[in-house]
Order: C-alpha cells, then structure tokens, then sequence
C-alpha cells in the first residue's frame, strides 16, 4: 500500500497545471483527477490532462469532465497568456486514453462522501468544486482538507485586484471559501517568489524521457526562449509534496469579494496584524499585534514564503525519477 497522500486534482490544464500534475503524478498517490473551463475551455482542459497523464505514464489515473462555465457568467478564459489550446507552443494530439463517462461532480461527490483518506488540490476556478457542494451539502465534512492555487495577499492578474482562478468564478471561490472546509491558499502572493531558469531548463533538457520533454517544452514561450514566468500551480502542490519548500505561512481571514465594482474576483485578506512598521516593507510575515477594530477569526492557511532552491530541487528529482524509468 502507498505511502503518499492520496489526492484529486481539480485543474483546468494549461502550461503551468501540466508542470504541477507531472510533479503530482509521480510525488502523491493521485486517486482521479477532475477537469473545468479555465484556461482554456473545458475540451481543452480535459484533453490537455488526458494528454499529460499519458506522458507521465500515469493512463490507469481517470480524468473526468467538469464544468464548462462559471456558475452564473460567461468564462473569461486566459487564452492570450496559455495559447488557444492551453500548452501553449505545445503540440497536444488526441490522447488514447478515453475520458470517463460519469461527470467531475458526480465522482468528487462519489469518492468524497465513502472514503476519509483523500484530500483535495484545486488549481483552476473551484466552479466543479461549489456545484459538488450545492448538489451535496455534506460534503463540507467530507472533504478534510484544500489545497488551493488562486487568490492574492496583495495584487492580482486577471485585474488589479483579483487573480485569475478565483476571478473567472467568484461566486464559486465565495461559496468554498465559506464552506468551513480546511484551506491551504497559495496566492500569487508566493508564486511571484518563483521563477523559471536557464540553468534548470538546461538539466531538464538533458534527461531523457516524455515527461522530461514535456517540461522543458513547458518552459519555453512561443519564440523558444525560456519565459519569465512562474509556474503558479506547481507552487502549490509543492506545499504537500515537500512541506519544506513552503517556508513560512499565517493563518488569515479571507474572504471572497463578488460584488464590487474594481474588486470582484478579490482575495481580501485579513492581514491587519501584519502591517509593518517599516517604510520599505508593506506587510511583514510575523503577527505582530491583534488588530483593531479585531478582525474575523482565521480561516484560511495563506502560504507566504517559498524556497527557489528547493522548488528547482524537487522539480529536478521529479524528473530524474521519470527518466530513470
């Protein structure tokens, strides 16, 4: 029997997801992995993560469809940022592998509520995840625990204020977040900590398998440079693969903003006891006093420290252990 913790993934699958299943897939015990309209949309998503299991070796992990569309708007998609099919230079064929028949929602509702042992990493719009949660109430105490890529202490992308996974689907995020569920929230407050390399691209590159070759296409934009980009989602699931890449995190109030005008689609962060006392510095990482007025109770394990080293450290480990075989 396995070791490793046993997970479902919730993705939708563009370059910075395929770097995070590669690493999932060979790291955790990977029960199934769920699909939604992000990205790219949803027949992208859920080819893109048919394809990358394939790579992986990994075709005995089922890949179910989800959503297409956020619960109550149209999906604003980040075509522009993945490429229309998600991997961006990425050539992606049609995976062998088949899709499964029964609905993303349907399995997480399935394998939630009969057994205790699996936990769950979100790396798209958590719509799957609030459709689940609507057509089955009790899976609040099912689920023991989220690990989630989306939302900001600080900034976002999608707008100023809100990043992209928690924009597409507020209303969704909103219904998670307050679902009293256990959340692990690595915002783009962390993965700006991260950067793709020259020098990692170069030893990815020298390994000699399909995963190993995926990643390094992974790295490259369209006109075959390395990107100086961060792969958010790898960041994330590296929180449970080595605990020690994430070096520091603070339990907050967060809650989800859907109705302002410049805001919706914001992570708003309680962080008043963190404010610093020092000009050059906007929020430190250490709780310094309890805030006034007292702010809502934590509810959220916001992630604010991240190791490069360590991170390139797995990465490349991960991908040896591919090409060993």
């Amino acid at each position: 029997m396995s070791d490793k913790r046993k997970v479902i993934i919730d993705c939708d699958t563009g370059v910075d997801d395929a770097l995070a299943l590669l690493l999932c897939l060979k790291n955790l015990d990977v029960v199934g992995i769920t699909t939604v309209g992000g990205n790219v949309r949803l027949e992208n998503t859920q080819r893109n993560t048919r394809y990358v299991t394939e790579v992986a070796g990994r075709i005995d992990v089922p890949v179910y469809a989800g959503y297409a569309r956020p619960l109550l708007v149209p999906l604003q998609d980040a075509s522009y940022v993945h490429g229309v099919n998600g991997l961006g230079s990425v050539q992606v064929p049609e995976p062998s592998k088949p899709l499964e028949k029964q609905h993303a929602v349907d399995f997480l509702i399935e394998t939630f509520m009969a057994r205790e042992d699996v936990s769950l990493i979100t790396l798209g719009p958590l719509t799957n995840i609030a459709h689940a949660l609507l057509k089955e109430p009790r899976l609040a105490q099912r689920i023991p625990e989220i690990l989630t890529m989306g939302g900001s202490t600080t900034w976002g992308n999608a707008t100023p204020a809100a990043e992209f996974n928690i924009f597409v689907d507020p209303e969704a995020a909103k219904l998670v977040f307050e679902s009293g569920i256990p959340i692990r929230m690595v915002g783009l407050n962390l993965t700006r900590q991260q950067r793709a390399s020259q020098e990692v691209l170069d030893q990815i590159q020298a390994m000699d398998s399909p995963a190993a070759r995926l990643a390094a296409q992974l790295f490259l934009r369209q006109d075959g440079k390395v990107g100086q980009n961060n792969f958010c989602d790898a960041c994330a699931v590296m929180w449970w693969i080595d605990p020690g890449v994430i070096t520091k995190s603070a339990m907050m109030h967060v809650v989800v903003e859907t109705q302002g005008e410049y805001t919706r689609g914001m992570t708003l962060c309680d962080g008043r006891g963190f404010q610093a006392n020092r000009r050059e510095v906007d929020m430190e990482h250490e709780k310094l006093y309890e805030p006034l007025p007292k702010g809502l109770e934590p509810n959220v394990e916001v992630a604010l420290e991240l190791d490069q080293a360590r991170f390139s450290q797995v990465l490349l480990d991960t991908m040896r252990r591919y090409s060993e075989g």
